[in-house]
C-alpha cells in the first residue's frame, strides 16, 4: 500500500472502544476527503487463541478477517471514502507510531484486548499519543451517555497549544460545534502563573480564533479565563464537550517528557474523546 494514501488511520482490534474509533475515523476521513486505513497488529499469543500453539499463518487469518469486516462496515456507511486495510505482526503501538509519519490523523480506543486493558488509558493509546508525528484521537467515555456538542481546547499561548487550537477549530467546523478555549493557571516549574500572563494568552487566543473564523465562516468561538489548575479546569469543562483537544506539551510541562502531565491526565480521566496534538 502506498504510504501517501494512508489518510486517517484507525487502530482496530474488534473491541467496543475500537468500534467507536472506527466510527469516528470514518467520519473524519469523509469530512477531510481522504482515505481511511484500518490496521491491526498482532502479537503472540493472539487473543483469539491465548496460550495455544497454532501455526502463525493461522493467526493472520482472523487478523485479516477482522480488518476486512471493519472496512466493509466503513464502506457501507461512507461509500465515497476509499478504505485500505493493513495487518502486521508486532505491537500495535509500534505499528501506529510508524504509520503516524505518513498519516493525517490516528484514531484508536482508550483500551482494547491487550494485557493492560483494565487501565483507564491503555498502554497502546498512551504510547501512540506521546510519540506519534500526527494528531491522535483517543476515544474515551460512553457515547450513549454523552449529550455534549462543544469542542474544548486547552490554551496557554505556547506553540503546541496554538497548534491544538488550529486543530480544534477544524474539528469544531467539521462537527458543526462551537469551539471553547480554556486558559487556566499553569505551574511553570514552581513559579505560579499570573493574571497578566493569562490575559496575554487570552489575547493570543482571540488573534488566532479570528483567523480561524475567517477560514471557517459560521464557526462559533469563545475564550474563558479560569483561575485554577489546568487539569482540574479541563476535566470540569470536558463534561460538556464532545471532544477535548490538548497539546502534547505546553508551557507548564517539564522539559524532556514525551507527553505532558496535563495531556496524560486527560488521557486517563477525561469523560470524552481526547485529541493530542504535537
Amino acid at each position: 500500500m502506498d504510504m501517501d494514501e494512508l489518510g486517517v488511520v484507525v487502530g482496530y482490534d474488534g473491541s467496543a472502544p475500537a468500534d467507536e474509533a472506527l466510527r469516528w475515523g470514518a467520519e473524519e476521513a469523509a469530512g477531510r476527503g481522504v482515505p481511511l486505513t484500518v490496521c491491526h497488529a498482532w502479537e503472540w499469543p493472539y487473543h483469539e487463541w491465548p496460550g495455544e500453539l497454532v501455526p502463525l499463518e493461522l493467526v493472520r487469518c482472523p487478523a485479516q478477517r477482522l480488518v476486512k469486516a471493519a472496512a466493509a462496515w466503513a464502506g457501507r456507511h461512507h461509500p465515497h471514502v476509499p478504505v485500505n486495510t493493513l495487518t502486521s505482526r508486532g505491537t500495535p503501538s509500534a505499528l501506529l507510531t510508524d504509520l503516524s509519519a505518513d498519516a493525517e490523523l490516528i484514531v484508536l480506543g482508550s483500551r482494547g484486548y491487550g494485557v493492560l486493558q483494565g487501565l483507564a488509558a491503555g498502554s497502546v493509546s498512551g504510547h501512540v499519543a506521546s510519540r506519534a508525528r500526527c494528531p491522535v484521537i483517543v476515544m474515551r467515555g460512553d457515547p450513549r451517555e454523552r449529550d455534549a456538542h462543544e469542542v474544548l481546547v486547552g490554551f496557554d499561548g505556547s506553540p503546541v497549544s496554538r497548534a491544538a487550537l488550529d486543530f480544534a477549530a477544524t474539528e469544531a467546523y467539521r462537527l458543526g460545534s462551537p469551539l471553547h478555549a480554556v486558559i487556566a493557571d499553569r505551574d511553570r516549574g514552581g513559579e505560579a502563573d499570573t493574571p497578566e500572563l493569562r490575559i496575554h494568552a487570552q489575547g493570543l487566543a482571540w488573534d488566532d480564533l479570528i483567523v480561524r473564523q475567517r477560514a471557517h465562516p459560521g464557526l462559533e468561538v469563545s475564550v474563558e479565563l479560569v483561575d485554577e489548575p489546568a487539569r482540574r479546569a479541563l476535566l470540569e469543562a470536558a463534561r460538556k464537550a464532545c471532544l477535548l483537544v490538548v497539546g502534547a506539551r505546553g508551557l507548564g510541562e517539564v522539559r524532556g517528557l514525551l507527553l505532558g502531565s496535563v495531556s496524560q491526565a486527560m488521557l486517563h480521566h477525561a469523560p470524552c474523546p481526547v485529541a493530542v496534538v504535537h
